[in-house]
Parts: C-alpha cells; structure tokens; sequence
C-alpha cells in the first residue's frame, strides 16, 4: 500500500513539474480563426501577456493589441460587431466571458478613431445594444481651486502618480498634497535648461547670470532637493539635448561641448566637443556641429519625414504631426506602424510623458493624461495660456 501511495505521489509531482515547465516556458501562439465574415489572426506573446490580432474582412481591416491576462487562452474574440455610420467603418469585439475590452474602433481615410474622442451619438447608440458604455471613457472629475491660477482634479489623481509643474521660483508637486520647492531667489519666467527624466526633475542654476556650475535635482516624489555641480562653467547658451538611461545630455553652444550630468553618481562630465557629438534616435550615433548648433534633440525613434517627432515606446509608435499652433498625436501598434490611431493633440511636445499605461500631456491651459479609457483633465494652470516655457512632469511609482 505504502509503495501505491509513493508511486502515485511520484506521478503527481512529475505532472506538476512537466505542467509547469509547458506552462511557464510556454511563449505564445499564434492562431488563425473566422468570425462571421472576419478573418482572426490572434498572436499571443507570453513575455509580456499581450495578443496582437489583425482582423480583416472584404472591406475592412485593422489590427490591435490588448494585454489582459486571459491565462494564455486562445481565440479569445467570441463575437465581432461592425457598422457603417457617418462615413466611419466602425468595430467592436467582444471576448470571451462577454466582456467589452476596447472602445469602439472606427476607420476613415486610413485613420482609426477611438469612439469616446468622436462622440457620435449614432456610433454610442448602435454599439450600446451589445454592451458599450460610453460613461467608461468619460472624465466626471469635479475642479478643486488651489489658487488664482491653479485648479486639480483630484478625482483624476492616482494614487502611485506624482505630478509637477514648474513655477517662477522652483517647482510644485502633487499627489496627496500641494508642495512647492523654492530653488531661485528672484522669478525666472523661462528655463529652457532643464528636463523632466524619471522621477526627476533637473534644471540649471538660474540664481547664476551668465554662466553656471551647478544643477538642482528634485525628486518630484518627495521634494528632495540634490545639487550636482560642475567643474566647468556652462554658458546659459546650451540647451538640454534629452536623457538616456538616466542620464542626461547637454550641449553649450558657446563652448562647443557635450555634457552628460549622471543623476546616480552625481557628476558632469564632458563626454563631446565640436568633432564628435553624440546623438541618440534608439541607438548611438554622432552628428555634426551644425546640426547640434541648431538645437537637434534626442528622439526615441528614427527621423519620418511628416512628423515633427516619432517615439518607440514600449508597444507603440507615437507621431506627432505639426498642425498649426498644437501637435495632432498618433499611435500605432508595433505589428504595423501604417494603421495609426488619433488619440489627442497638445500644444507642448516637450511636456508629453509616458508612463505604464498611461501618456501625460499638455494642451494650452490644461494637463492630461491619455489611457485606453479615453482622457482625463489633471490640472488647470491659466499661467499656461501666457507661458509656453512652463513644463510639466509626472512619474508613476
């Protein structure tokens, strides 16, 4: 009886090994499936818990991903709804266990629009017959007065987010609380020396008049404030060039110098003069002093001719196309940069943050954030409207 019960304890614990190992060694699959008359290709990659689909018909096709955690399972579209209103071709899938994952998709001239942005009561109607909400991607958030100037949304605020915005002596934080951090003596209106980067916020010292030495670094979490200084002494003529890493990257116009300032080990270092400037697009390479002299910013993607600047972020392409006084903001997923989702615009293209899920952004008086719930309105700074030279930062923890 003894030797039953060991063999049969042995089998069971060599069936939990090999499940485990074809469970957790899985890395995904890739399937084909019909729906009505839509074609399914469902890619799932286990690394990251995504599924990528592309989903065609006659007339219609489009691809997207979701990361949900549907424990691996396969052909996880049960049911596909389409109509044509208004001249948008217009989609919503719905998954298993009936759940409604997506805003309605619709397409119009080779541009997807997410429902919540169009708010069409036709397309809100129809899709509401097989379970759209359109209250899930609407901002209910009341404004809370902090000041003549300031209100927050708090309602919007989440927990483990921490917002910052410059102000003409330092900065202000928010999260739970209000926090200023004094850094200068008298008000500067413009800073065009500094940077948001991680949880950090760094900006010359503007206490200084022609030239400088030293950098403050404030944790947008707590308000500790870090100086790093220099041995050289940095022209007011230099411009932050972007941040890799953690670190970031400066050039002075005047001397002609490259400069990375190291947030961990607190030093700035020299590391390009005018024979060989670093630049960052995805990866390493060196541009000329002209291009450099003209203010050539890092990017995390490639130049595209069309757009102002292109990012590679995680899962996602991001475009932002030059339209008048504000940026119309793209995205497309990473299986086919062509198909590209409009999802805001904003008037500051240096004050856009990506975060997990979520893009901050500013756009004339006011800050978001941007998620596949639709936008949520963050604060209201009517000092915004007469300064464009303000940024904004947030961090998630």
């Amino acid at each position: 009886m003894k030797f039953l019960f060991k063999s049969l304890l042995t089998f069971i614990l060599i069936y939990f090994i090999m499940y485990s190992a074809v469970f957790f060694l899985d890395r995904g699959h890739e399937i084909n499936y019909n729906i009505g008359n839509f074609n399914v290709d469902e890619k799932f990659t286990a690394k990251d818990n995504t599924y990528y689909f592309k989903i065609s018909s006659e007339k219609f096709k489009i691809n997207f991903q979701l990361t949900k955690n549907y424990k691996k399972a396969e052909k996880i579209i049960k049911k596909i709804y389409y109509k044509e209103i208004n001249k948008y071709q217009c989609f919503m899938p719905q998954f298993k266990n009936k759940k409604i994952e997506t805003d309605v998709m619709c397409l119009k001239e080779g541009i997807l629009y997410e429902a919540n942005s169009l708010n069409i009561e036709d397309i809100n109607k129809y899709f509401k017959k097989y379970g759209y909400n359109k209250n899930i991607y609407i901002d209910k958030a009341d404004a809370i007065t902090v000041s003549n100037t300031q209100k927050i949304y708090k309602n919007n605020m989440k927990e483990n987010n921490y917002i910052a915005i410059e102000n003409y002596k330092g900065l202000t934080l928010f999260n739970s609380n209000e926090n200023n951090v004094k850094l200068f003596d008298n008000d500067i209106y413009k800073k065009p020396i500094s940077i948001f980067t991680d949880k950090y916020y760094v900006v010359a010292d503007y206490n200084s008049k022609y030239t400088f030495k030293n950098f403050y670094v404030v944790n947008i979490i707590n308000g500790d404030v870090l100086n790093i200084r220099s041995y050289d002494e940095i022209s007011f003529d230099s411009y932050i060039e972007g941040a890799v890493d953690g670190d970031i990257y400066l050039f002075d116009k005047d001397a002609q110098k490259q400069y990375k300032i190291s947030i961990k080990y607190e030093t700035v270092e020299e590391v390009g003069n005018k024979d060989n400037i670093k630049y960052y697009n995805g990866k390493w390479q060196t541009i000329s002093l002209s291009e450099a002299l003209n203010e050539k910013k890092f990017t995390t993607y490639k130049d595209i001719e069309g757009y102002e600047k292109v990012d590679k972020i995680n899962k996602y392409y991001y475009f932002y196309k030059k339209d008048k006084d504000k940026y119309l903001v793209y995205r497309a997923d990473i299986q086919n940069k062509k198909l590209k989702t409009y999802i805001f615009e904003t008037t500051d293209i240096n004050s856009v943050t990506y975060l997990k899920d979520k893009v901050y952004y500013r756009n004339k008086k006011d800050y978001y954030y941007y998620s596949n719930k639709g936008k949520r309105k963050i604060l209201t700074n009517t000092e915004l409207e007469f300064n464009d030279d303000i940024s904004l930062g947030a961090y998630e923890k």
